[in-house]
């Protein structure tokens, strides 16, 4: 729920009272919401271990810019789109819909090396954009910059 406070703390972000107030700052707004603890599942462990695999590849900064530029352009865009707020946002549903696409792929496993020993399209923005992962924007062939 979106919150207002009275005293001008706009930009609060915390606990508080069993709540978790969240600032948007694309936005301007402070969210709200219920604090709970999930009870850890297999899919949660899953999950992680993908998550930390993914970042132990370490982009390099022009890619990281590429996707940063990329998501601004994206933001443009018409018609139905998720929002991404940020560069790793853009970068995980990169790397899981091309698993979704190729299902020999998996991102638990994957290494730098193989990615670059398979030529996978998550080398560059440009060529994720060419093998139909995202959609194309503004001048998306500028986007050069490896992994």
């Amino acid at each position: 729920m979106k919150v207002s406070f009275q005293y001008g703390l706009a930009g609060f972000t915390g606990k508080m009272d069993g709540l978790v107030f969240c600032y948007n700052r694309y936005l301007g707004k402070v969210y709200a919401r219920k604090r709970v603890y999930p009870t850890l599942t297999a899919h949660h462990e899953k999950f992680g271990s993908v998550n930390a695999n993914l970042f132990a590849i370490q982009p390099s900064q022009g890619y990281k810019d590429n996707m940063y530029v990329y998501m601004k352009r994206y933001a443009t865009l018409k018609g139905p789109k998720t929002m991404m707020l940020t560069w790793s946002n853009l970068y995980m549903k990169l790397m899981y819909d091309m698993a979704k696409a190729d299902a020999t792929i998996d991102l638990r496993t994957l290494t730098r090396e193989e990615i670059y020993l398979r030529d996978l399209p998550c080398i560059s923005v440009q060529k994720a954009v060419l093998a139909g992962l995202l959609p194309r924007v503004y001048d998306w062939q500028s986007f050069v910059h490896e992994l």
